[in-house]
């Protein structure tokens, strides 16, 4: 797919608001609601916008702790990423280099609920060791890249 600057701008404006109308992504882009949507359509289809999600403030939910579970493995993080990432207060996982092999993100109810979950990542077979940082304070998260600042 040919992806030009009003692309661009199409997804960038959808990156800062998912549910923006066709009517004023046609705005901020200045070409017409028509063009608008089939370019949003020829988007999806090349996987380029592969889905809108909600923003949750999971604080207002209860979820007060987060915290970055860094994990060693015995045998390598292909046998546990599957396994772990079924863990439900998992919110991120990657797979790493150094030290760790892989990094969760959580977000937990409080201290005494992030310990009990933690500690059941120490059942895990594959699992060597586990280090866990309480984040003291969110500073950004999740923000989205906007597609223009690649390339700066």
């Amino acid at each position: 797919m040919d992806f030009d600057d009003i692309d661009r701008a199409l997804v960038d404006a959808l990156l800062e608001d998912g549910r923006a109308s066709t009517q004023d992504l046609a705005a901020d882009v200045g070409i017409s609601p028509d063009a608008v949507e089939r370019r949003v359509d020829a988007l999806e289809d090349a996987g380029v916008i592969d889905g809108y999600a909600a923003t949750v403030d999971y604080d207002e939910l209860g979820y007060d702790v987060t915290a970055v579970v860094r994990v060693r493995t015995g045998t390598g993080p292909e046998l546990v990423t599957e396994r772990l990432g079924e863990y439900p207060w998992a919110r991120s996982l990657y797979e790493v280099t150094g030290e760790d092999d892989v990094v969760l993100v959580g977000r937990f109810r409080d201290t005494d609920d992030m310990h009990e979950n933690v500690a059941k990542l120490l059942t895990e077979s594959a699992v060597r060791s586990v280090t866990v940082d309480v984040v003291l304070d969110t500073v950004r998260a999740c923000e989205p890249v906007l597609v223009d600042e690649f390339d700066t």
